[in-house]
């Protein structure tokens, strides 16, 4: 049986995918713009091509009885409309048209026929010279960038053709080629066709800009590159993306003496998952930093995945609206739940291979990269950004604006008062409760229903498809969790241990288990507090949990800080002795540049963070557990009685103990 091939799958007319069997989504054609010969040979292969994938009983010879096309051009058909297209779609019914080409010419005649010398037979003589001298293509594809490079504020004017095409010929001579060859041969020695070459690498697809700038493009994926569909059920297709807040914020820091500072942070970034269907905010991150990383993507997902906590808010008069909230507060259902389609842009981050693994072990779907900077790809979280910068950074004092000079930014403008611009405190209690809000607001993308009415509708539509995690990793569900394979150091006058970020790792097992030098373990550890890790040996078993050596076992810290400290110890700008605490005398670093630098400020309000939310995920103290007995009563029965283990008190209370002077000196 004839197979075909899409990508990197191959299938025969029974096994067509489903997503290529709509031939509504094939790009189609304006047969007006045919004329009659052309219109009646398209309408017949179109007809064998709607018989041939959407009735696969139909025989060929039946479609060959109903438009005349032989069945070796019905498969040749096929294979032509399931070519990838330079936009990055398939070519679909564009492939039936006559004499529709799918690749461009390549001439077959050398360069050395007679006819170049009187001006003709020139078709595909400069792509063939190109692909003779690569060295030539390389030289023009450098002018190219140069030619568009930018240069400060200004884009660089256009180099004349004339001195590219001078620079050109004295690279030709440069290869060898001679006076009598093309392109020395022709009137003009290929300017005209060198002029073409320079303007089509100019506007060159997406795929090949992406290899040589790594931006920019006609918007397109790449062509083997799966698409999410159109959303038609809740959870079914997500936007993720991340948004630079157009806001000063603030932080309030307390030295050890009790005295509180406010520092200036540098703009921080939102991200923010919105379900496509509904148009619901799933999740959201506020990232403290001038750029977020692949933790701060992690901790956006893990926010999606996790029921909603509400905050206890200390700003006055402030709370949620009726109807408000989160899905995961409001509809039980979808707590735990995850996406079939995660739609991203191509940030590096979103690219890392932590953050693909996360999305593809724990989440279980399918992702959809497009182009970065490209906000037409995702418009619905963009959507989504315009409003929370016209309706809640924009209004606040200290915005920045949408640009420079943007009247919003001119009449919030604090003066320098740096008590008028929002704490990050604040800045999140009210970004939770904004998008709350917005998730309870009429919308005009679902028919004027909220989003979270517009999700309880989907979910009642179809009810039992919402995919969600196992119940056993509900408790332990950590994306923020990395693994390392660690050898076992020690000898005879060093007890067992393992070195991780250039501290020492070990607890009393480990420590009197001589044996076990040489062996390897995995570890697990949450970045946002590596005082302590997890272990594994290699067959799986658990050795339990290594504490880091003093003094880093004492405050909480995370792995970029650790990193830090170390660079900033090595660098001579951060000095401390045995014994101190590293963190804190970081922290007392950060507080120092926090008066002059944002980042330095960013970067202590970002540690602080962290601590915050390593003590609300901390279990709750152990409760000794209740008994439960039954009480015999009157009519023969028994009551359930709950009995509280009662506290053994010493016959003697604690006594100090005596002190001895053991040795006295003299002056």
């Amino acid at each position: 049986m004839k197979t075909h091939a899409f990508g990197k799958a191959n299938f025969s007319r029974d096994s067509f995918p489903d997503e290529l069997r709509d031939l509504s989504t094939w790009p189609s054609v304006d047969i007006g713009a045919l004329d009659d010969t052309d219109r009646t040979a398209f309408l017949s292969r179109r007809r064998a091509i709607e018989l041939y994938v959407e009735n696969p009983e139909a025989s060929l010879a039946i479609i060959k009885s109903q438009t005349g096309v032989e069945p070796k051009t019905v498969y040749r058909l096929i294979d032509r409309c399931l070519t990838s297209h330079a936009d990055g779609r398939i070519y679909g019914m564009r492939a039936a048209i006559p004499y529709a080409r799918l690749k461009q010419y390549e001439r077959t005649h050398s360069l050395d026929s007679p006819h170049l010398a009187r001006g003709s037979g020139l078709a595909g003589a400069f792509t063939l010279l190109l692909q003779q001298y690569p060295a030539l293509e390389k030289f023009l594809q450098r002018y190219v960038k140069l030619r568009n490079r930018q240069h400060g504020k200004a884009r660089r004017a256009h180099k004349a053709l004339a001195r590219i095409h001078k620079k050109f010929l004295e690279k030709c001579r440069a290869l060898g080629i001679k006076p009598h060859e093309y392109p020395f041969s022709q009137t003009m020695a290929g300017l005209r066709s060198m002029a073409a070459y320079l303007q089509k690498s100019e506007i060159r697809p997406r795929s090949f800009s992406k290899q040589h700038s790594g931006i920019g493009g006609t918007g397109q994926t790449q062509e083997d590159e799966p698409r999410a569909p159109a959303a038609t059920r809740a959870w079914e297709v997500v936007e993720f993306d991340g948004h630079k807040l157009d806001l000063r914020i603030t932080v309030r820091v307390m030295d050890p003496l009790g005295f509180e500072t406010l520092l200036e942070l540098t703009r921080i970034w939102i991200l923010v998952l919105l379900d496509v269907a509904s148009r619901a905010v799933i999740g959201y991150k506020l990232a403290l930093s001038s750029e977020y990383n692949k933790d701060d993507v992690a901790g956006a997902l893990q926010a999606a995945l996790t029921p909603f906590r509400p905050r206890q808010y200390k700003l006055p008069n402030l709370k949620m609206r009726s109807g408000g909230g989160f899905p995961s507060e409001v509809l039980p259902q979808t707590r735990y739940a995850c996406w079939e389609w995660f739609r991203f842009d191509g940030a590096k981050s979103h690219l890392a291979i932590d953050t693909l693994a996360r999305l593809n072990q724990i989440v279980g779907c399918w992702p959809d990269n497009g182009p970065p900077a490209e906000p037409n790809e995702r418009p619905f979280v963009e959507r989504f950004f315009h409003l929370l910068a016209r309706n809640f950074a924009h209004q606040l004092p200290g915005t920045t604006g949408s640009n420079p000079d943007s009247i919003e930014r001119l009449l919030n403008d604090p003066k320098g008062d740096l008590s008028l611009l929002v704490e990050l405190e604040e800045l999140e209690e009210m970004i939770e409760v904004v998008i709350g809000d917005y998730n309870g607001t009429p919308h005009s993308g679902v028919s004027n229903r909220t989003p979270l009415e517009a999700m309880a509708q989907l979910l009642a539509r179809d009810p039992g498809y919402l995919r969600t995690l196992p119940r056993v990793v509900h408790q332990n569900l950590c994306l923020l969790q990395e693994a390392r394979i660690k050898p076992i150091r020690g000898d005879t006058t060093t007890r067992p241990h393992i070195n991780f970020q250039e501290v020492r790792y070990t607890n009393p097992i480990l420590a009197s288990s001589l044996s076990l030098i040489g062996k390897k373990l995995r570890i697990y550890f949450d970045v946002r507090d590596i005082r302590s890790v997890k272990a594994f040996f290699e067959d799986g078993t658990e050795l339990g949990v290594l504490k880091a050596a003093r003094p880093w076992c004492y405050t909480p810290h995370s792995l970029r800080v650790r990193q830090e400290i170390f660079r900033l110890k090595r660098e001579g700008k951060l000095k401390y002795r045995d014994g101190d605490d590293p963190v804190e005398c970081w922290a007392k670093y950060k507080r120092h540049k926090g008066k002059t630098s944002k980042r330095a400020a960013t970067d202590l309000a970002k540690a602080t963070s962290h601590s915050n939310a390593m003590a609300e995920d901390a279990p709750a103290t152990s409760v000794p557990p209740r008994e439960i007995t039954p009480v015999p009563t009157a009519e023969g029965g028994a009551l359930l009685r709950e009995t509280v283990p009662e506290l053994t008190v010493p016959a003697e209370p604690p006594q100090a103990r005596k002190l001895k002077i053991r040795r006295t000196i003299t002056f």
